[in-house]
């Protein structure tokens, strides 16, 4: 009997299907939730008085079930399955009432033995309660509610009838009754149900069979491109398609009769009229068929054509003409077009290059047409040719090919014939042509006749080779690009392997050209790279490739090499004298290169290994400065990881704000005074402690980092500006240090004097140090202008660590040079003998003096390096010997106990000072004075 549920659900029909399972997605969550309560309810109420197992583990898991099944009856609720996935689902669902009744009823058993006596009347209803409540759910699905009945109430309703206590027993005789009234009531409501379906799937059917015919009927008028009428044997209208007023605008009834004349063209009416009435006059008329133009609802004429058929009478008179409309519009202007076509295909034949020939393969000849003459050039195409004399002008690498291909012709099922050669031309230029031929056949399939065109393709050829040049060669220098490059390098590779060579490969590139673009713009930038490919090229040995891999980066490569050519002198020899200068525009352009190099397979054993070394050696080069060359060395690798932890420790300082500023002392030597402090960049390294500026090093190379790290320095140097200010301190002028970064953005004045002026700060509390290297190379403007402006606004300049770069004096004078910085280098040799460097320190005072330019000497380590200094002159002083860099809460201390004079005669009162007096013939045993110092 089951299975006979299951088959009844398996046929029932899609209707009646959509219909139960549509009232089961309603009853079904709501069984579940009453199921949950319930079940939750008895466990609570048994909580204490049986096993956990039975109170707690039991009716979780049903709880589980139950949430589980309830929310996924909800979740179907939101889509339509389809017949066969309705059926799984009622099916799933009677399995499901079956197993967890049955588990809810063997709960209720247990139960039952394990509460108290008094207390099983109420564990029974609630058992039999539960059940009843899910079976009520259940009456769309009838087999389902049983089976609760039958799994769950029943049960315990026979534990209550088998008990000894007739009042337990008489409990359960009602409970049988109510679960036969129940059972009842679910077969009366699944037949009322089932007769309701049957009645809607009735109407249903009814109801779908007649909207399908009158669609069918309506989209036959609708689809139908014709509009069908009816005339009276003398041609008047008597019904007319309502498509009518819909394409022309007038009213269906206002073209009854004659009226349908109205919307016809007046330059085709008269013929119309005349043929109607000649047709509908002839007693043995046929049929009609004809074209006019009728004008449509926007005063637009298009193309129409009727067509009519009479019905006659048992007399074979015409009774009636029943005819159709039909919109031609489009196939008029195809018609159109073709004729159109033709003819322009006729006049294009006679205007265009394209040759168009007939070959006669029976008589051996081929006819031209008139452009034969005006591509190819010979005189005889105008009277017609032989077909050898064809092919002896076809170039002889082609002749065999062409002529084996026409061999095919033979074939029967060979129609079309395409072919492309080379053609010599009457001036003895080779053209490329290509043939087209349709070969004509006589009755026995034989080819008779070959008749096409040839069409001139040389200038596409020639534009498709420039294409493909262009995909491997460098628009701006014609070099091979980065593709080319990889492809020759690998070649190169590939035969020094089997000839037991070397490749050697220098990459380089320009010096500074970054700069270039940036201050001269990109067409100098442009005549840089033109100048510098076009000097390589000419100095590239036999057999070398040059490219430009991008932007200012080339390329050599150097295949076939011996062991002993693979030497320095063969770079140097290619790379020559190119540091020099290029004029463009009027202007003089520092031009220089840096080049590495790396050896196959020394180096490198494929292409991207090789390449990499080559790369290391670049970069190296480019390290110490301009114009250098270098080879690859396995220590490389390891300057270059070097490098790239400064700059990962640089971001990861700026992103932790680990960067600080720690502030040294300037003296004034003259009156022991502290002048103000130099801002020195420290890392506060959580690790490794305090840090100075050489860890992050190549940050300072770096055009982002640079100027990210002058900013934060600024901010704080700035802060604690303002803090000392509140504080009432008079910290003097603060020195900071500008990189060659900071000046490349032209935003450097910005920078500084916006900060000053959000902060209310005067701009002679600051001091910018550079170093000599900003005074030259294409910023050389920039940076004047920059300093200028800085200048003007209070700012002091000083040049930093004068005399151990490469400046000219003449710098001096050209730019707003307040203070110069004498390098601790000379300062730190400084003794009581009057030594090389001891005459540069004097030189240099003397110069500024001259200048009018404060001197700072640094590296001041000990005492007789102070009275030295003092007694050359120099106003200045800084070094360890007044205090070393020290943090932003120290300096109000300092600032506090600061004793002017106990500095002077700190210096004043070394060995060095006495020596001094001897020489100078001074008996006096006081310390040294600033008259007698020339202080």
């Amino acid at each position: 009997m089951v299975f006979a549920r299951f088959r009844r659900i398996a046929e029932k029909s899609q209707v009646a299907l959509h219909e139960q399972y549509k009232a089961l997605t309603g009853q079904i969550p709501l069984m579940y939730a009453l199921m949950f309560i319930n079940v939750f309810c008895l466990a609570m109420v048994t909580y204490g008085d049986v096993p956990v197992w039975l109170s707690l583990s039991v009716p979780a898991t049903l709880s589980v079930i139950i949430v589980v099944r309830g929310f996924l009856w909800m979740a179907r609720k939101r889509s339509v399955p389809s017949p066969s996935k309705m059926r799984r689902h009622l099916a799933g669902t009677i399995v499901m009432s079956a197993v967890l009744s049955a588990a809810f009823g063997a709960w209720g058993l247990f139960l039952l033995n394990e509460v108290a006596t008094d207390r099983i009347t109420s564990v029974a209803l609630y058992v039999f309660v539960g059940s009843i409540s899910c079976c009520y759910c259940l009456q769309s699905l009838p087999v389902a509610g049983r089976f609760v009945l039958l799994f769950g109430a029943a049960p315990v309703t026979l534990c209550l009838l088998t008990s000894s206590d007739v009042y337990l027993i008489g409990i359960g005789v009602t409970f049988l009754i109510i679960a036969a009234v129940i059972v009842r009531t679910l077969a009366t409501s699944q037949s009322a149900f089932s007769k309701l379906l049957i009645s809607r799937s009735e109407m249903s059917a009814v109801v779908t069979a007649l909207r399908q015919s009158e669609d069918h009927y309506r989209y036959s008028v609708d689809l139908n491109p014709q509009m069908p009428w009816i005339s009276d044997a003398v041609g008047a209208i008597l019904e007319l398609s309502p498509k009518w007023e819909a394409v022309t605008g007038m009213p269906t009834a206002d073209a009854l009769g004659s009226g349908w004349t109205a919307a016809v063209h007046p330059a085709d009416l008269p013929a119309i009229l005349d043929l109607w009435h000649r047709t509908t006059s002839a007693p043995d008329a046929s049929a009609v068929d004809v074209r006019y133009r009728l004008r449509d609802r926007g005063g637009v004429y298009h193309w129409h054509r009727a067509r009519a058929q009479p019905r006659r009478g048992e007399d074979g008179t015409i009774l009636k003409w029943y005819g159709t409309l039909e919109d031609i519009d489009d196939q008029v202007k195809a018609e159109n077009a073709l004729r159109e076509s033709e003819e322009r295909y006729r006049l294009a034949s006679r205007a265009t290059n394209d040759i168009i020939w007939d070959c006669s393969l029976e008589q051996d000849r081929i006819d031209w047409s008139e452009a034969a003459f005006d591509v190819l050039g010979y005189a005889e195409t105008r009277t017609g040719t032989s077909r050898s004399w064809w092919v002896d002008h076809i170039h002889a690498d082609d002749q065999k090919r062409v002529v084996d291909n026409l061999a095919s012709l033979e074939d029967a099922h060979f129609n079309q014939w395409v072919e492309q050669f080379r053609f010599r031309a009457a001036d003895g230029r080779y053209l490329n042509l290509v043939a087209r031929g349709y070969v004509v056949r006589n009755k026995d399939g034989k080819p008779v006749r070959l008749l096409g065109s040839l069409h001139d393709v040389t200038a596409q050829l020639q534009y498709e080779a420039k294409l493909k040049w262009s995909a491997s060669h460098d628009a701006l220098t014609g070099l091979p690009n980065r593709a080319m490059f990889a492809e020759r390098l690998d070649e190169a590779l590939d035969e020094a392997r089997r000839q037991g060579q070397c490749v050697g490969l220098i990459v380089l590139d320009v010096d500074r050209f970054k700069t270039i673009n940036d201050t001269l713009g990109h067409h100098a930038g442009d005549a840089v790279l033109h100048d510098v490919a076009a000097k390589l090229s000419k100095r590239l040995p036999v057999g070398a490739t040059l490219a430009r891999l991008g932007g200012d980066e080339f390329a050599i490569i150097l295949p076939g090499l011996t062991p002993e050519q693979a030497k320095q002198e063969t770079v140097d020899t290619i790379m020559g004298s190119l540091t020099g200068s290029l004029l463009h525009d009027g202007r003089h352009i520092d031009v220089s290169l840096s080049a590495g190099g790396a050896l196959a397979f020394r180096d490198g054993l494929d292409a991207e290994e090789l390449h990499k070394c080559a790369d290391l050696a670049l970069y190296a080069a480019k390290s110490e400065g301009p114009g250098q060359i270098r080879g690859f060395t396995p220590a490389m690798r390891e300057a270059v990881d070097m490098e790239k932890a400064m700059l990962t420790k640089a971001r990861a300082a700026l992103t932790n704000n680990h960067i600080i500023p720690f502030y040294q002392p300037k003296v004034n030597l003259r009156t022991g005074a502290l002048e103000g402090f130099e801002a020195l960049l420290r890392i506060h390294d959580q690790q490794q402690g305090l840090q100075p500026p050489g860890a992050i090093r190549a940050a300072f190379e770096d055009a982002d980092l640079a100027v990210r790290l002058t900013d934060r320095m600024l901010d704080c140097i700035m802060a604690d500006m303002v803090a000392w200010r509140d504080q009432g301190l008079a910290f003097g002028r603060i020195a900071f240090n500008g990189a060659p970064g900071d000046f490349r953005r032209g935003d450097f004045v910005d920078r500084i004097l916006g900060r000053m002026h959000k902060l209310g700060l005067p701009a002679s509390l600051l001091e910018l140090e550079v170093t000599e290297t900003v005074f030259v190379g294409q910023l050389s403007d920039r940076v004047h202008n920059c300093l200028e402006t800085l200048a003007a606004a209070g700012v002091t300049i000083a040049l930093d660590d004068f005399g151990t770069g490469y400046a000219s004096l003449t710098h001096l004078q050209q730019f707003p040079v307040h203070t110069i910085k004498i390098d601790r280098s000379f300062v730190s040799r400084l003794n009581a003998a009057e030594t090389g460097d001891a005459a540069i320190v004097g030189a240099v005072i003397d110069l500024a003096k001259n200048l009018g330019i404060t001197t700072v000497a640094e590296g001041i380590e000990t005492a007789a390096q102070a009275a030295h200094l003092m007694v050359k002159g120099c106003d200045v002083g800084q070094g360890f010997l007044f205090g070393r860099p020290m943090a932003r809460s120290q300096i109000a201390p300092i600032l506090a106990k600061w004793d002017a004079p106990g500095m002077i005669g700190l210096c004043a009162g070394s060995d060095w000072a006495d020596m001094l007096r001897s020489s100078m013939g001074m008996h006096n045993s006081g310390p040294l004075s600033l008259s007698e110092s020339g202080c």
